[in-house]
């Protein structure tokens, strides 16, 4: 009795044992099963700052890239601007060269004309000097009865009246000469064409002598003076009005 007693007591231990074992088995195993799945829970987390780290650090990449790329676009466009500068600078300063040439140019031409200029002044001095001396013998015939015409008014009557008949006598001579001419040209009687001639030359000669004595007179006269000055240099200039040669004396 006794014996099955402790066999009983032992099996109760037994059991007893076993059932704490189990019991410590399960809760380690939940304990191990919490530790696996805040274990894998700390893994995600880790992941998650590890991926969200790869994240930032990829934008931060992507950042310095565009900052990169900006920069580099920055450069090459103040290295363009910078050229650009460059080339205008140096268009411009050839410019200047070249205007500073054709400045150059331009005043070495002009020093050169002014000498010209002068020498031509000189010359032409000379020249004047010389044909205000022969003017009167080489001007036309219609200039120089217009330049005595319009001297008249400046003469006293009496001499004025005297040129003013030669002036008429010249021009009425050169149009019978003229009318002669022409009756020639209609004329084919050999008698008549000789009277003709002969009148021709008469009218001819006696203008050629009129013309002569008027450039003596524009030569000689010096109340005429303004004229002689108004032929050579080409230019009217107002002969000497009465009032002045008085002045004048």
């Amino acid at each position: 009795m006794e014996t099955i007693f402790v066999i009983a007591a032992t099996a109760l231990v037994a059991a007893a044992t076993l059932a704490v074992w189990r019991a410590w088995a399960a809760e380690n195993q939940v304990r191990k099963e919490a530790a696996a799945r805040e274990a894998a829970e700390e893994r995600a987390r880790a992941e998650a700052a590890a991926r969200e780290a790869a994240e930032e650090r990829a934008r931060a990449e992507a950042a310095a890239r565009e900052a990169e790329a900006r920069l580099r676009a920055e450069a090459e466009a103040w290295a363009q601007k910078a050229e650009s500068d460059r080339d205008r600078a140096q268009a411009r300063a050839a410019k200047e060269v070249e205007a500073r040439k054709k400045a150059e140019a331009r005043a070495e031409a002009e020093a050169r004309a002014r000498r010209e200029a002068e020498r031509r002044a000189a010359s032409l001095g000379a020249d004047l000097a010389e044909s205000r001396a022969d003017a009167a013998k080489n001007v036309d015939e219609t200039t120089l009865v217009r330049a005595l015409q319009r001297a008249l008014p400046t003469l006293a009557p009496e001499r004025a009246q005297r040129l003013e008949n030669q002036l008429e006598a010249l021009a009425r001579n050169r149009a019978d000469a003229e009318r002669i001419r022409k009756e020639l040209a209609a004329v084919s009687d050999e008698e008549v064409r000789a009277q003709l001639i002969s009148k021709l030359k008469k009218a001819e000669f006696d203008a050629e002598a009129l013309l002569k004595r008027l450039r003596h007179i524009l030569e000689a006269d010096p109340d005429l003076q303004g004229v002689r000055l108004s032929l050579a240099w080409g230019s009217r200039v107002a002969p000497m009005s009465k009032k002045e040669k008085k002045e004048k004396e």
